[in-house]
């Protein structure tokens, strides 16, 4: 397996994870991703998890993760995609704080099967260009917060 950022063609500038939806419909996010192509015929996968912000700060997995999306081809430049978290809304006065995590998977075809050649990982972040829909569109968070 080749690790994250040494695949040949593999740009970070394509490399990345944001929230591009806050709280629109209730107590909602939506996440963007984007992968690099490196000009083969692999496959590209991408898989979204949701964090918050417990008690004491600290950003822990809430169980909710999509399962790993074929997205594209990596013939092409980049790809983006994108996912929707639903969530119980908080209680009165209270709020939750919300992150993103993306996995990111390639697979080369090797004989008859399709095999995991390189793997990546992006937290979500703020102010990235180019975030295709969202709302507003090309909206870029690192966080959402979520408050009644």
């Amino acid at each position: 397996m080749i690790p994250a950022g040494t695949a040949q063609g593999a740009s970070t500038k394509f490399l990345w994870a944001t929230i591009n939806r806050c709280d629109d419909a209730g107590s909602s996010i939506g996440m963007r991703a984007s992968m690099p192509g490196n000009g083969t015929n692999q496959r590209m996968y991408m898989r979204f998890s949701a964090q918050f912000r417990n008690s004491a700060g600290r950003f822990v997995e809430t169980g909710s993760s999509s399962r790993f999306i074929r997205v594209g081809t990596a013939r092409r430049r980049s790809v983006q995609s994108g996912y929707d978290f639903e969530f119980l809304p908080p209680p009165v006065d209270k709020n939750y704080v919300f992150r993103g995590t993306v996995n990111f998977r390639w697979t080369a075809k090797k004989g008859k099967r399709w095999r995991v050649v390189r793997t990546a990982t992006r937290t979500t972040r703020p102010d990235i260009e180019g975030v295709q829909g969202g709302s507003p569109p090309g909206r870029s968070d690192g966080d959402c917060l979520i408050q009644r």
